[in-house]
């Protein structure tokens, strides 16, 4: 066969060969095309999924997930606000599980405000920016407080503005009290509040100068009754009473979800006070009358160590000093003050022995022998001391304690500070006893003070040559 029949044949073929046509696809068919496919060939764009933004809390600019594990790995405290914590990635098992326990005990008890003040680790829990605005929300509080003003007698306008309430701040040893106090002073201003800075002091002095400058309220930073990783305000309204959860305090924290606007245009003042020499003339009244004793005392805070220094100095008792760390930052346990103060007893062979602590308020008594003297026992020889100058004196005290002192008026079962300063002021007690050691005396006000209270006691041993041990039996 030549050439061109075989062509021919070819042709032929090809002409009767069915002829495919090209095969489109439909919209649906693309939109269910594998990912991988070009966005040529179906003509569609493909929409990629979004990566989640991760932002720290209180920061301006996004970081990777890279850090946001790694923070979270290492327990970042913005983590605890974080969104994203849930987002542990391919962290350790065991870091998992912390992590969800360190959240538990958060959820359980985040709130900052206790039975007798406001209490948090630094930083962590309460923030200066936290405490600036439960300042705010007391300062809205005093405001609301302040009587009207009117218009004087022959004036057709109204006075225009009128002062705002006067607040006394003032802050203990611990090295984070500065920075909490200022951001409370800087809000206190902006809500047009008269500032007055009492500096460090001891809380008996501090409720000496709200309650002697006649102020609306004070602020006292303090971490009482806490580490030294904490931190923490008491509030005081006018005649220095405290603010506790069932006097107040609770409004204050239900306070904190609204938005409080300024009273007025208006910054307030600030100014300096130094109350301490007021306060040491207050006390000297009833160190009289006293015989020759010996006392041994552990007082941790340094203000008040020297004020019982300079006491002593011109009174006819000895003091004896036991060694403790003074520094805000020791954790001195209160057992080892004990043990310290038992040993100067009897080594000194003083009459009795002290320990002061907790800002100045809080003190244990021990008798000739080193041993401690219950509450019990020591609130009845106070109300007997201070019944043998008032006869008819009331006697606050609470449930727990009060069987044991005769024509005492009870507060229920876990009284707070502000009840007992409330019942004293209504009832014009001249004593007050509550729970933890803390003993109130009828001053201008109600008067929580260790130093009172060992006043008191010497004043009931001099009545006698008895020792402590038998009269407290």
């Amino acid at each position: 066969m030549d050439a061109d029949s075989t062509t021919q044949t070819e042709a032929s073929a090809a002409d009767t060969a069915p002829v495919e046509e090209p095969v489109t696809e439909s919209p649906l068919e693309a939109e269910e095309a594998p990912p991988d496919e070009s966005p040529i060939e179906t003509g569609l764009p493909v929409i990629l999924p979004t990566q989640p933004e991760y932002r720290c809390p209180g920061e301006a600019h996004p970081i990777p997930r890279s850090v946001h594990l790694s923070r979270l790995a290492s327990f970042f405290p913005a983590c605890r606000e974080c969104q994203h914590r849930s987002d542990t990635g391919q962290l350790p098992p065991k870091t998992v599980e912390r992590i969800q326990q360190v959240e538990r005990r958060v959820a359980e008890k985040q709130t900052v405000f206790l039975q007798n003040g406001i209490r948090g680790v630094f930083m962590n829990q309460l923030t200066p920016a936290l405490a600036a605005q439960i300042a705010r929300t007391f300062a809205a509080g005093l405001w609301r407080d302040l009587p009207l003003t009117g218009r004087a007698r022959g004036k057709t306008k109204a006075r225009s503005g009128r002062p705002g309430p006067g607040i006394v701040v003032g802050y203990d040893e611990r090295p984070s009290s500065p920075s909490i106090l200022a951001a409370t002073i800087d809000s206190l201003r902006l809500m047009g509040c008269q500032i007055i800075d009492v500096g460090l002091v001891s809380r008996p002095c501090f409720c000496f100068a709200v309650d002697h400058l006649q102020s609306s309220g004070g602020l006292y930073v303090t971490g009482s009754g806490f580490d030294s990783s904490w931190t923490g305000l008491d509030l005081f309204v006018e005649g220095a009473i405290p603010l506790s959860l069932d006097t107040g305090l609770a409004d204050i924290e239900s306070g904190m979800t609204q938005p409080q606007a300024r009273p007025t245009r208006s910054s307030g003042s600030q100014r300096s006070f130094q109350p301490q020499l007021a306060y040491e003339a207050g006390l000297w009244k009833h160190f009289h009358a006293l015989r020759p004793l010996k006392v041994a005392a552990a007082v941790r805070p340094p203000s008040v160590r020297k004020t019982l220094r300079k006491l002593f100095r011109k009174l006819p008792c000895q003091l004896f000093e036991v060694e403790c760390e003074t520094s805000p930052v020791s954790r001195l346990k209160r057992d080892t003050l004990r043990e310290k103060t038992t040993a100067k007893v009897l080594r000194r062979e003083t009459h009795l022995g002290i320990v002061i602590d907790d800002d100045g308020a809080c003190c244990e008594f021990f008798d000739e022998t080193g041993s401690p003297i219950p509450q019990v026992a020591v609130t009845s020889f106070l109300a007997d001391t201070v019944r043998s100058a008032i006869p008819k004196a009331n006697i606050m005290v609470d449930k727990t304690i009060s069987a044991e002192v005769s024509k005492s008026s009870g507060q229920p079962e876990g009284s707070s500070a502000g009840r007992v300063a409330n019942a004293m002021t209504k009832s014009k007690a001249a004593m007050g006893a509550e729970r933890g050691d803390r003993y109130w005396f009828r001053e201008s006000f109600p008067a929580c003070d260790a130093i009172l209270a060992l006043a008191r006691i010497l004043q009931g041993l001099s009545q006698s040559d008895v020792p402590f041990s038998a009269r407290v039996k």
